[in-house]
């Protein structure tokens, strides 16, 4: 598959899977990076995408805790024991502690805004606003990561120079270094 058929693929496929941060209306610049980098965008989006809900979804049940606990006492308990028919000795323990100790809020996280993702000096940039200093690790992970991944294919890869810098596999470099010597 050529590589811009591949790159038209995976852009749709990152829009159908995480709208969110891709999807139409979206104004991101694109990616700018091999096919090797693919798999690690896709992860780290991905990851991104299930840590914000996570933190959003507790955040959530943290609010609805505090509203039944300022209702008092009943509606904590019938909080605590949730669906349940009859609340349990243990449901009925926990409201009696969350009525006298404060309820920590979960802090927000706001969703990620994707500007660009690219190569630089043969390294992953992942352009974005939002989130909070978890995202901005899995960030640093996968650019780490990135570094160490040939750009075109996956593989293992190290960062060249001699011009252009960037992440190849020893293969992908040679085949660089055949292509440079038949133009000369």
């Amino acid at each position: 598959m050529d590589e811009l058929k591949q790159y038209d693929e995976f852009q749709k496929r990152m829009a159908e899977k995480f709208p969110r941060y891709f999807g139409e209306g979206k104004h991101y610049g694109g990616f700018a990076i091999g096919a090797g980098w693919y798999p690690i965008i896709e992860s780290l989006v991905s990851q991104i995408d299930h840590y914000t809900k996570w933190r959003r979804n507790m955040r959530a049940n943290d609010l609805r805790k505090q509203r039944a606990k300022d209702k008092g006492m009943d509606a904590l308990i019938q909080f605590m024991a949730g669906k349940k028919h009859t609340p349990s000795d243990w449901d009925i323990e926990r409201a009696e502690d969350a009525m006298v100790d404060p309820i920590d809020i979960t802090p927000k996280v706001d969703w990620i805004y994707v500007q660009q993702i690219k190569e630089k000096f043969g390294g992953l940039r992942f352009y974005y606003q939002g989130g909070d200093d978890h995202i901005s690790g899995m960030v640093t992970m996968a650019e780490s990561w990135a570094g160490r991944t040939c750009e075109t294919c996956g593989n293992k890869g190290e960062r060249r120079g001699g011009g252009w810098v960037r992440t190849l596999c020893d293969t992908h470099e040679a085949e660089l270094q055949r292509k440079k010597n038949d133009n000369l």
